[in-house]
């Protein structure tokens, strides 16, 4: 049966992570039409999945200096695309990293190219993430990792899609993974009752599959993309499948940025945010 979980609205004033570093925080930071998601631990990890278009670097480094982050553990390219890498050159060049994860893959693109040399400057060897690969951040927080199983032309298939366990908590990161990605997905994995969904490809109709939603059932669905963009992401079939599934939806086109806080057994906020 469906868990519910309710989404706590705390009435008061956060001011940055360190008054909430008893939680895992996730912060979908508004990079426009792209994606930028830092995750933070209780046992202060820092994790940062993409990082917006080559145009979105002061967006991200004001944002982690407002929080106070200098260090990441981690950073994960997602995939390829520039709204997805274009400034993590600069993320490596400005913040201590100690480990890079890309797809088992190469570009020619100006942005790959960047981060690949970021990278060899400060001495970090890029490591590759696939399907069936796990992370153990610690005794409370795992990372599986479930997709891609093997490398294609269409650099959104190619996503890297975490599933992050906390505690009773699951959280699910998606990338721009599409309807193949979602198939293989939920016939290879136990994912019922997902509590937090990044839903996949700010929202486009090429993700977000009614049996994908149906089966993973998320209680939250982020989805970041760019106010009036061009794509018209979210696109409203894709709206219509996670309101039909009862699914909250949360836009940082609608909010700006976004964060949610887990205490392993429930997801809450600090602000009221447009739904």
């Amino acid at each position: 049966m469906k868990r519910l979980f309710l989404i706590f609205i705390i009435l008061f004033l956060s001011t940055g992570c360190s008054n909430n570093n008893n939680f895992l925080a996730v912060h979908v930071i508004d990079v426009g039409q792209g994606d930028c998601i830092l995750i933070t631990t209780p046992s202060n990890n820092n994790i940062l999945i993409d990082s917006g278009d080559e145009n979105t670097y002061k967006i991200v480094k004001s944002y982690l200096k407002l929080h106070k982050i200098k260090n990441l553990d981690m950073i994960v390219a997602s995939h390829l695309d520039k709204d997805h890498i274009g400034s993590l050159d600069n993320v490596i060049d400005n913040f201590n990293v100690k480990k890079v994860y890309t797809p088992n893959q190469k570009d020619d693109s100006p942005s790959y190219y960047n981060l690949t040399k970021s990278c060899e400057n400060k001495n970090i060897d890029i490591s590759y993430l696939k399907k069936g690969d796990k992370i153990k951040l610690n005794d409370d927080i795992n990372i599986n990792v479930l997709g891609p199983s093997y490398i294609q032309d269409n650099n959104n298939l190619n996503s890297i899609v975490l599933n992050l366990n906390y505690m009773d908590m699951d959280f699910l990161f998606t990338g721009d993974c599409e309807e193949p990605n979602e198939i293989e997905i939920i016939n290879s994995f136990e994912l019922e009752d997902v509590d937090f969904l990044k839903v996949a490809h700010h929202g486009s109709s090429t993700s977000s599959t009614e049996n994908f939603i149906k089966e993973v059932s998320p209680d939250i669905g982020v989805i970041s993309c760019g106010y009036k963009n061009q794509y018209g992401h979210p696109h409203q079939s894709t709206l219509d499948t996670l309101e039909k599934y009862n699914v909250n939806i949360f836009r940082t086109d609608l909010n700006g940025d976004l964060v949610f806080y887990s205490d392993g057994k429930k997801i809450f906020t600090t602000k009221k945010y447009e739904q």
